[in-house]
């Protein structure tokens, strides 16, 4: 029963510190979005490729994990796969704001939301309880990454990096 309890604890604990955490992100996100040297446009913009690239850090770090067989990081990439399909959410709901909020507008910009709602669809719909047939093409709908690629190449292309 003692044993049970302890690790109610620290099950309560890591979940405190995951709100924690998520609330420091809040804060300094807010921060970033308000005080944009340019105005709200900007920092939304700011805020989407902040956020894009936080989420988006699990995908080669899972490749490393898998590349270097590294054990004992389940729980760490488990609390990571909850943050890459949370921060992809946010970062896709601010990529729409900032689209909305500002009024340049071009075909590479287009095709990226498209893509990024894409991908973002179909990490959502990973979340649900699915047959096996059907786990298959929804993985296969999010897990692409030559369109992942094809996405950074419109958002550079479409913000006239090169």
């Amino acid at each position: 029963m003692l044993e049970i309890l302890k690790s109610s604890l620290t099950e309560l604990k890591l979940k405190a510190k995951e709100h924690y955490v998520f609330l420091g992100m809040c804060l300094i996100s807010a921060w970033i979005v308000l005080y944009s040297d340019y105005n709200l446009a900007t920092g939304t913009g700011n805020l989407s490729l902040m956020l894009f690239f936080l989420a988006n850090t699990y995908v080669p770090a899972k490749f490393l994990r898998e590349a270097f067989n590294l054990k004992n990081v389940s729980t760490f990439f488990i609390t990571y796969l909850r943050w890459h399909c949370n921060l992809n959410i946010i970062a896709f709901l601010v990529a729409c704001l900032h689209a909305w909020l500002t009024n340049w507008v071009n075909f590479w910009l287009q095709v990226s939301l498209i893509l990024m709602g894409w991908l973002t669809f179909g990490g959502f719909l990973l979340k649900f309880k699915y047959n096996a047939m059907v786990k298959k093409w929804v993985y296969f709908l999010h897990g692409q990454l030559f369109l992942f690629v094809i996405l950074v190449y419109a958002l550079l292309k479409g913000h006239y990096v090169f």
